[in-house]
């Protein structure tokens, strides 16, 4: 697969067409599809669904949960083993002379990508992750839900284009293996009433991803891999539903904010591989099993 092939001018004909005036748009809007996003998207449904009485919907709030990190690992797998590169300019951030200077790092960091391109992982995590919280949310009408997924995709996979970050080939096989693998893991999770079944998933695939391309974040994704399973066969399994309280609520949070900033410095300061593995693995088994932890926390507190 050449690099012309991949691209068809769909690539340089966008970007050409948005040059100097669509850029900043287009990195806000090709956030929707971006890791932070997708992981906030996924916690949200998650713990949206946990304060639900009905143990099979926090179940499927999980599974929505294990879906960016299914995301991580496949990408990197694939990634790692096609080895295919981006657009020549994609990591170069066009000049906008009057966005303020506070602001030029941010604006670099979201309308620029490196590493390699094919397929897209922002297709194919917009489409796991998106598509995955419009299967859950069955209160809605298909139609509306089906037209929701398909209209963010379609902008995501456009802002990647009209950024020159991907190729047309990318985006359209990042779509399809999203899709593919959404419906192949919904159908293997009992309509995501098993979402055990997906992060053992992502364990495997994240082992995939650390033999293809063994590198920092490759690393860290299977760490966060094994500790969401581990969460949740080891916290939450046994105790998909309880009783809600604020001081359960308070607890949780504060657990939560905790493992975030607390991950969140050390990887900004990077630690030796190794520990950062085992900080994953923990990070991730405590956000997992964050409200079932905040739950039994509360009750200690409350019983002395």
């Amino acid at each position: 697969m050449t690099q012309p092939g991949r691209s068809i001018g769909v690539t340089e004909w966008l970007r050409d067409l948005f040059a100097g005036v669509g850029e900043l748009p287009l990195a806000l809007l090709t956030q929707l599809g971006d890791v932070w996003f997708l992981f906030l998207l996924a916690g949200g449904c998650y713990v949206a669904f946990s304060t639900s009485t009905s143990p099979a919907r926090r179940r499927r709030g999980a599974f929505v949960l294990a879906l960016p990190i299914v995301y991580i690992v496949l990408v990197s797998a694939m990634k790692g083993a096609f080895e295919l590169p981006r657009p020549p300019r994609a990591g170069v951030a066009p000049t906008i002379p009057w966005l303020p200077t506070f602001f030029v790092p941010v604006f670099e960091n979201t309308a620029t990508a490196t590493g390699y391109g094919f397929p897209s992982g922002h297709a194919i995590g917009t489409t796991l992750v998106w598509g995955g919280v419009g299967l859950v949310l069955d209160r809605r009408p298909r139609g509306y839900r089906t037209a929701l997924v398909a209209g963010v995709v379609g902008l995501v996979a456009f802002s990647r284009l009209a950024l020159g970050v991907h190729y047309f080939v990318d985006v359209v096989a990042g779509t399809a293996i999203g899709l593919g693998v959404l419906f192949g893991l919904y159908w293997l999770s009992a309509r995501g009433t098993e979402p055990g079944r997906v992060f053992v998933v992502a364990v495997a695939v994240g082992v995939v991803a650390v033999l293809t391309q063994q590198s920092f974040d490759s690393v860290i994704a299977l760490g966060g891999a094994a500790g969401a399973a581990l969460g949740w066969y080891g916290l939450v399994d046994n105790e998909v539903s309880f009783s809600v309280t604020r001081t359960t609520v308070a607890l949780s949070l504060t657990v939560f904010l905790v493992t975030v900033v607390g991950f969140g410095v050390l990887y900004v300061v990077q630690p030796p591989l190794p520990l950062m593995f085992g900080v994953s693995v923990l990070a991730a088994a405590l956000v997992v099993g964050v409200p079932d932890v905040g739950h039994r926390l509360a009750r200690r507190v409350e019983a002395s």
